[in-house]
């Protein structure tokens, strides 16, 4: 049995070295390519380039890049005079309309007016009936026959007042004469009764004869009878005059009722005629019709709107204005007026009238600006509007209202700059961030925009406000650290990932500028600029645009904004000093010490390039004998090492540096030793086209 064994061993022995034989050319040469495969690697392969086994290792979904700044349109406060203004939408009302009514019922005969006529005062607008065949015309003719009835009527009653009157005037007369002959017969009786007295005393005493007394008895009888008869005779008389005066009197009241009814049969008569003018409607004043509600034809009657007619010389533009804003408007405020936000043609004008009551509903004044409409004086002989360019603004128009609210000296800043939070103005103000170290600011965890100057509890949400730590105020000149394959891993110094062993690189790459919020104090404002009354001193900045996303404490960049938005985004060298890219065709300054240090690509392509550093003296002088190291990376690909780069600078102070970059993103670790000075380090981006 170990016979047989050791028969076995001896057989695979002699089998495999009958194998070896036969394949040794085949091994030799699988050798001799993979030593061939090495070598080509080690000596063609580009710097940074990965192999299969690193590429395969890289995670590329948790690769994120290092934090910039976000561009911003960036404006500086300065002190200039500023004219305070509110915009409000407005309307345009016609100086007056004259809406035509119809004061008779009739039927249209006649219109020759239509929408777009030019009418003057006067002119025929309607004619109701024919004026010769129209019921207007009989119920004048009526009363002009009614009048002069009644004008023959008071004639007659005139005359028989003048009758009654003389009539009156000849009692008058008879009774003077009357009373005349009663005083001569009372005279008369007088001279008798004392004289027949006399005489019966004497006949008594037988002085006279009987024949002689009753001769004056007689005459005493004559002297009452005559009496007696003048009394009658005055009775008479007086009844006569009392009688005409009744008849004058009677009279007078019949010749009043004659005039009353001759005037009164006078003003039907021009009652009549006024009617039958109504038949013609004429316009009142110089205008343009805008509309017609009916055709010839039509029985129209009072209270039905026919026309209406608009006077567009003057125009009224009115803007309804809130009660805050109204209190700073004064008659005779400048306004400008536009027919819409993009016009460039402006009207301006001035407040003629602030109506001295709100809008029960929207409690807002009307402000009003009366302004000359016309654009070009007519043709004489112009019938129709011919263009409706013709008038600054028509009645109806919809217009932008810009009413100033004052001016005077002060510390401005773009309208679009402010923000209202809460019922504070607020501004991104920009700086560096020294310039806000001395300013502590407090902000809500949950609630970002939440940010005061004194420590307390969120509005929104009642929570404690925290203490927001700046980057200088945590570490003065330090950076911190972090792994672009494992973000959360952040460090105040270089070194490591302890998860994958990739170098840390800075966290952010942040511009010159970060921002913060500050309340400030607004006066004056037009929608181009605003007063800035306290919060900000001159030549501060501020953001006016691309602040949307804005949080305390970002780095942002200044750059050229447009009505859709940045011109273009700034370049990677403006956000990050220390890169080499197009915008500064590959070159890069630096300032240590006494010493100026630049560095540049030549060429600025991938593949086949040199490093060029060149070291000079503050004020003059070139530094030769310096050496110069570097240690290159690609920061997007996980901080990969690239070819480390040496060289001494010459009689120029230039050292070039062969380093044939490819295509991408490099840093470069540049180390310059002087001779009896300390090593200066820097670190520098270069973006490889």
């Amino acid at each position: 049995m170990a016979v047989e064994s050791n028969d076995v061993r001896d057989g695979e022995k002699k089998n495999f070295w009958i194998l070896i034989r036969k394949n040794f050319w085949g091994v030799v040469t699988l050798i001799a390519v993979t030593i061939v495969c090495v070598v080509i690697v080690q000596v063609y392969k580009k710097p940074g380039q990965m192999s299969v086994l690193e590429s395969q290792a890289m995670d590329m979904t948790v690769m994120v890049p290092p934090k910039g700044a976000v561009p911003v349109a960036i404006a500086t406060a300065r002190k200039e005079t500023i004219s305070g203004s509110i915009t409000y939408t407005g309307s345009v009302q016609a100086y007056s309309d004259e809406d035509v009514y119809p004061r008779v019922t009739g039927r249209v005969v006649k219109m020759p007016v239509y929408p777009g006529d030019i009418v003057k005062a006067g002119q025929l607008l309607i004619q109701l009936d024919p004026s010769d065949n129209s019921e207007y015309a009989a119920k004048r003719q009526e009363a002009q026959s009614a009048e002069d009835a009644a004008m023959h009527n008071a004639g007659i009653a005139k005359s028989e007042f003048a009758q009654k009157k003389f009539e009156l005037e000849a009692a008058k007369e008879a009774e003077k004469g009357a009373e005349k002959a009663l005083a001569e017969a009372n005279a008369n009786l007088a001279y008798w009764t004392p004289e027949v007295q006399r005489q019966s005393a004497l006949l008594k005493s037988q002085v006279v004869s009987l024949d002689e007394y009753q001769k004056e008895l007689a005459q005493l009888k004559i002297a009452e009878a005559q009496v007696e008869q003048a009394q009658a005779k005055l009775r008479e008389v007086r009844n006569t005059k009392l009688a005409a005066q009744a008849a004058l009197d009677t009279m007078i009241h019949h010749v009043g009722h004659q005039y009353s009814t001759a005037q009164q049969a006078k003003a039907a008569l021009k009652n009549t005629v006024i009617y039958e003018k109504y038949t013609r409607i004429l316009a009142q004043e110089d205008g343009v019709v805008t509309k017609r509600l009916i055709s010839p034809g039509v029985v129209v009657n009072p209270g039905m709107m026919v026309l209406k007619v608009a006077h567009v010389k003057q125009v009224r533009v009115q803007a309804e204005v809130a009660s805050e804003d109204a209190g700073r408007l004064k008659l005779g405020a400048n306004v400008s007026i536009k027919g819409s936000q993009a016009s460039n043609k402006e009207v301006q004008a001035r407040v003629t009238s602030i109506f001295p009551a709100a809008d029960p509903t929207s409690r807002t004044f009307t402000v009003e600006a009366l302004i000359d409409n016309i654009q070009s004086q007519p043709e004489a002989n112009l019938r129709q509007v011919s263009s409706v360019e013709a008038y600054k603004f028509l009645p109806g128009q919809y217009v932008v209202m810009k009413l100033s609210t004052g001016e005077h000296e002060g510390l401005v800043v773009p309208t679009s700059a402010i923000i209202w939070r809460e019922g504070r103005a607020q501004v991104w103000k920009a700086g560096s961030a020294e310039s806000f170290s001395a300013h502590s600011k407090y902000q809500c965890p949950m609630h970002p925009e939440v940010v005061s100057d004194k420590p307390g509890t969120c509005p929104k949400c009642g929570m404690s406000l925290e203490l927001i730590k700046r980057a200088n105020q945590q570490n003065p000149g330090k950076k911190q650290y972090t792994c672009t394959m494992h973000p959360e891993v952040v460090t105040d110094a270089p070194g490591k990932c302890p998860k994958c062993g990739m170098d840390l690189v800075p966290k952010q790459l942040g511009g010159k500028n970060e921002v913060h919020l500050v309340d400030v104090e607004i006066g004056i404002t037009n929608p181009d600029q605003t007063e800035i009354v306290k919060g900000l001193s001159e030549g501060d900045q501020v953001v006016h645009a691309g602040f949307a996303n804005l949080q305390p404490g970002m780095s942002v960049v200044a750059t050229e904004w447009g009505k859709a938005g940045p011109v273009k985004l700034p370049t990677a060298a403006e956000v990050q000093g220390n890169r080499l890219d197009s915008s500064n065709n590959w070159s890069y300054e630096e300032m240590s010490g006494a010493l100026m240090l630049r560095v540049s690509l030549d060429p600025a392509k991938g593949g086949s390039n040199t490093t060029i550093v060149k070291v000079e003296k503050h004020g003059g002088g070139t530094v030769s004998g310096a050496q110069i190291s570097a240690k290159t990376s690609m920061p997007g690909m996980g901080d990969m090492a690239g070819p480390d780069l040496n060289g001494v600078t010459g009689m120029t102070g230039e050292a070039r540096l062969k380093s044939d970059l490819s295509s991408g993103l490099w840093r470069l670790k540049l180390k310059i030793s002087i001779p009896g000075s300390a090593p200066l380090e820097t670190s520098v981006d270069a973006e490889v086209p």
